[in-house]
């Protein structure tokens, strides 16, 4: 198995998403064990504390898109290793890595309280 061992948060334009992912899961995927079967996945997360296991992740179920200000969605688990290669590259279009701050900062589910103004 070729995945990477740190989760990596990557954003993508929403309107891109549900064309690309196919895409990028029938050139990349790999068969990774989900309970008692397997799943043909370009994403995993960890099967255990002490992370020497993966499981497969799937989307939508476990890769699962937070949407942000940007208008983007951002997926987090561990990925494929020659597709994060293509990430990092960055040979597909609007794809981008953030940190988990950034990720925190833009996700539209997280409330931010305005900065106090003097009256």
């Amino acid at each position: 198995m070729s995945f990477e061992r740190t989760e990596r948060i990557i954003a993508l334009p929403a309107a891109l998403v549900e064309a690309v992912f196919p895409q990028l899961r029938a050139q990349f995927g790999e068969d990774l064990p989900d309970g008692q079967s397997t799943v043909r996945t370009i994403g995993a997360h960890w099967d255990d504390v002490a992370k020497t296991c993966i499981r497969a992740a799937s989307f939508p179920q476990t890769i699962i898109a937070t949407p942000l200000t940007t208008g983007e969605l951002a997926f987090r688990c561990l990925w494929q290793a020659d597709l994060a290669a293509v990430f990092d590259a960055g040979q597909i279009s609007g794809a981008r890595e953030l940190t988990l701050d950034q990720l925190m900062t833009l996700d539209v589910r997280v409330s931010i309280d305005p900065e106090p103004t003097d009256q």
